[in-house]
């Protein structure tokens, strides 16, 4: 276990559909029964809407308007980069201009995806298996997540791993300074962030529990993104998953 940082995923993206997912069609889903679905078939148009970079850049644009300045700063990238992805989304087919807002001298472009929602089946990518697509689409992320916490790590001087039991009876290896005999989750002496991993023994039911735990707090964390105070980005990455076939 180790300290975390920043991620970027939804419950989807690995194939678990979050409890209580609305259906296609559905009042939930965005509360139109006409909401348009695309299955895509242009080999450009799936490589892009799965190679992450691209996909970032599209998310604050799907089924909503946004200027370029307005999602480079919801992705979190510069204009320039994201100037760059969405000629490349434009050309695909991907995104187009959906209307101008008026404003001293040049309107600014309001852009949006051609449709709502869509699928991209797997033998379209450029990839050869599942497993390559999935290994290609985390593997960034996992690098930058990664550096991230080396350097906060050496930075608060956690020079080594503890490996022990706690009060509970569980055993740990986390990260931690030498100095330091024991490391508490909610020390408030420490920055907001926390990794956990690890096994459960659990029924259906208990199971089920979890997952509906772990939806909630996904979605609480989310009403919490509102708000005018001064703000600092963080990664919520949750994954709950059988371990057996």
């Amino acid at each position: 276990m180790t300290e975390a940082d920043s991620g970027r995923r939804d419950p989807s993206v690995v194939g678990l559909a979050a409890p209580d997912a609305p259906a296609p069609g559905s009042a939930r889903d965005r509360g139109a029964a006409d909401r348009d679905y695309h299955r895509v078939t242009d080999p450009e148009q799936a490589r892009l809407l799965t190679e992450p970079a691209f996909e970032d850049a599209f998310r604050p644009f799907l089924a909503r308007e946004r200027s370029v300045s307005e999602a480079a700063a919801e992705a979190g990238t510069t204009l320039d980069a994201m100037l760059y992805r969405v000629r490349g989304l434009l050309k695909a087919g991907l995104l187009e201009v959906a209307r101008l807002r008026p404003r001293a001298g040049r309107p600014i472009k309001l852009y949006r995806s051609v449709h709502d929602a869509y699928f991209i089946p797997y033998e379209l990518t450029p990839f050869a298996s599942l497993e390559e697509r999935l290994w290609r689409q985390f593997m960034p992320e996992l690098k930058e997540r990664l550096a991230i916490q080396a350097r906060r790590l050496r930075a608060r001087g956690f020079d080594g791993q503890r490996l022990y039991r706690n009060d509970f009876g569980e055993t740990f290896m986390e990260s931690a300074p030498d100095a330091v005999s024991q490391l508490h989750f909610l020390d408030p002496q420490r920055e907001p962030a926390t990794d956990y991993w690890t096994n459960l023994e659990l029924t259906e039911p208990q199971a089920r529990e979890v997952q509906r735990t772990l939806y909630d707090l996904w979605r609480r964390s989310q009403a919490l993104e509102a708000g005018g105070a001064e703000k600092k980005r963080y990664r919520l990455a949750v994954a709950f998953v059988p371990l057996d076939d």
